[in-house]
């Protein structure tokens, strides 16, 4: 569709040319030569019933169809807000039909809306106004909404409608300020940004500087990003699940002031670039500020912002030629636990900040969040940026959900288009996607995704051989295969023979414990969270806790959850399993005041079942709880 809208040449008579300001609505479908290929009939069937529903909503909306092109449709509105909602209504009104069953053929639309100077041909539109419209139908996410500045302006204040910002986005000749509409929170993403010709560089080091600040490689902080006024937070940065690194702004040693200039753009990049995994919670640009201003030790960073690691640098620069000196600090073990130098001209400025971002990103993402199995992922996928899809795909399957599904789906789809479908590197990573769709209720063919999964899961053993293709075999064997417990067993212990990885724990906890040997089980992931201390999303804890209540072991319970009590995350369930402990202690005020406290978090008898994972344990655990008033 781009290429057909941007590369149209109109040849211009002597008649004066008609332009106008429009608000173009720009969309095609998602893969729509894939469903093609699958389905010849059956797509064209569904494209016409989606193209009825949008020239519906055309008309609703005032919206003017100006052109179209197979799977794709340009059209014209007077209003930026009548557009947007048009859009809207539009991506649900294709989801409620994709969900409803009706049809095989899902498809799936991307939608870019600008407002610009557009040229007019008889009933065609052309120009820019219509070109980036394109673009950003491009940029959008599947399913997704992706607007320019123009159409956020007029909008913000007249919708209810929640935006991401992109930033600045630059394709070919094409530079626009993008935002994301965000229909639900998992669309909420980060966007590389096309960074200025390096050759910029040769104007001097405060150029440098400015594109730098403005073209970040990733725009804003994610979720995970702490963003507190530290010099009024005498506890310090809240806990979380994750864990806390610090950028230390770099120091400048160079002679020229300009270098400071650069130091304080590699920093900000540097926050930026590892905001990109959802793992890692990065302390945002003012709290790097107040360490530096104050002069903080290691120690006062640990303690004040509550901080594992601290990311030091240095930059010198000498005619064209820089060099960056980096360290990376374990403030839990008290020592410099990674260190590199890079030598670089002016020229590879750019490339280079992608170098530090990724080695220091792949090294915390080994160290710190998923332990030694990460060496083998890193091998498998070969870069960072892959990598790291692969590990926020893992914490989107431990949501273990229809969405976390949709979004593992993505990602899945993402690693295909770039390392090939038939890739042997992705049959692990396939096999627990297909594990995934049937736990969250989606397979309509349980027996072929069943066969499916165990082909996956065999050839993964056969071609890669590795811990991760044994952990997924014990599984696969386990829930879909011969679900025998004595072979489920083998196949998990060699996947502990090959390395005790976080996931040979948990998958062999699992088999154990539903084998009927709940301290065996239990043992398991006790050293998983031994492996992996920082416990992302509590993903352990929550298996843990419900253990130690079969058990009876209150003190354990109280142990394992206490230490996290000021935790900003700290999941509602494990309040209430503190509170229970608490109570059998005797200890009757503090129980009462942390089970009000979870249920102002929103705790429910429902999910206080998917922790127990039986309705009769679950009713006797909320009886139990009666002393403590009710869930209701």
């Amino acid at each position: 569709m781009l290429d057909t809208v941007i590369s149209v040449r109109v040849a211009m008579s002597d008649a004066k040319i008609e332009r106008k300001i429009a608000v173009i609505f720009a969309t095609d479908v998602v893969g729509y030569s894939k469903h093609m290929e699958a389905d010849e009939n059956e797509t064209i069937h569904s494209l016409r019933a989606c193209e009825e529903i949008l020239q519906k909503l055309f008309a609703k909306y005032d919206g003017r169809l100006f052109n179209t092109g197979g799977d794709s449709f340009l059209a014209e509105f007077s209003s930026a807000v009548s557009a947007v909602e048009c859009a809207v209504e539009f991506q649900k009104a294709i989801q409620t039909r994709n969900s409803s069953g009706g049809t095989n053929t899902k498809l799936e639309f991307r939608i870019g809306i600008n407002s610009g100077d557009v040229v007019k041909e008889k009933d065609n539109l052309l120009g820019d106004g219509v070109n980036i419209a394109a673009r950003l139908e491009a940029l959008a996410q599947t399913n997704g909404i992706t607007v320019s500045k123009v159409i956020y302006d007029f909008v913000s204040g007249k919708t209810q409608f929640e935006f991401n910002d992109l930033g600045l986005q630059k394709i070919k000749k094409n530079e626009f300020h993008a935002f994301d509409l965000l229909l639900n929170s998992s669309q909420k993403r980060k966007v590389k940004k096309n960074i200025p010709n390096p050759k910029a560089l040769a104007v001097g080091l405060v150029v440098l500087f400015i594109a730098l600040s403005a073209s970040l490689y990733f725009l804003g902080i994610n979720n995970a990003t702490i963003d507190q006024a530290v010099s009024t937070n005498s506890e310090g940065t809240p806990l979380s699940s994750s864990p806390v690194i610090l950028v230390y702004p770099f120091k400048n040693l160079s002679a020229s002031a300009s270098g400071e200039n650069l130091t304080t753009a590699i920093t900000e990049s540097m926050i930026a670039s590892l905001s990109r995994y959802e793992g890692i919670s990065v302390l945002s640009s003012s709290a790097s500020s107040e360490a530096k201003s104050n002069d903080l030790s290691d120690t006062t960073i640990k303690d004040r912002y509550n901080a594992q690691f601290v990311v030091r640098g240095s930059i010198q620069t000498v005619s064209d030629k820089s060099r960056i000196n980096l360290q990376l600090s374990d403030l839990a073990l008290n020592k410099v636990v990674w260190t590199d130098k890079i030598s670089f001209s002016a020229d590879e400025i750019f490339e280079v900040q992608d170098k530090i971002g990724d080695d220091i990103l792949t090294h915390l993402q080994i160290t710190a969040v998923a332990g030694s199995e990460v060496k083998s992922w890193a091998a498998k996928y070969g870069n960072a940026e892959r990598l790291t899809l692969h590990l926020n795909a893992r914490k989107e399957w431990a949501k273990f959900s229809v969405e976390g599904y949709e979004n593992h789906t993505a990602i899945v789809s993402q690693l295909e288009q770039e390392m090939g479908e038939n890739s042997p590197s992705l049959y692990n990573i396939k096999g627990w996607n297909l594990f995934l769709k049937k736990a969250a209720g989606l397979s309509k063919n349980p027996e072929q995704d069943n066969a499916e999964l165990i082909r996956l899961s065999d050839m993964d053993v056969k071609e890669n051989n590795d811990v991760t293709a044994y952990v997924l075999k014990a599984l696969v064997e386990f829930r879909v295969g011969s679900k025998d417990c004595e072979l489920s067993k083998a196949y998990g212990q060699k996947a502990i023979d090959l390395g005790a990885t976080v996931d040979t724990f948990v998958v062999n906890g699992t088999i154990w414990v539903e084998c009927g040997d709940l301290a065996a089980g239990t043992k398991h992931f006790e050293n998983a969270l031994r492996l992996q201390p920082n416990d992302s999303d509590w993903f352990l804890t929550r298996r843990l806790v419900p253990m130690y209540y079969r058990q009876g072991s209150i003190e354990k319970i109280i142990n394992l959850v206490e230490p996290n009590l000021n935790a900003i995350d700290l999941a509602s369930e494990l309040l209430v399993f503190y509170s229970f402990a608490k109570l059998e202690a005797g200890e009757v005020d503090q129980a009462k005041a942390y089970f009000e406290k979870a249920k102002s978090k929103g705790v429910t008898a429902k999910s206080l079942r998917n922790l127990l994972r039986e309705d009769e344990s679950t009713k006797e655990f909320i009886a139990r709880l009666k002393p403590l008033g009710s869930l209701d």
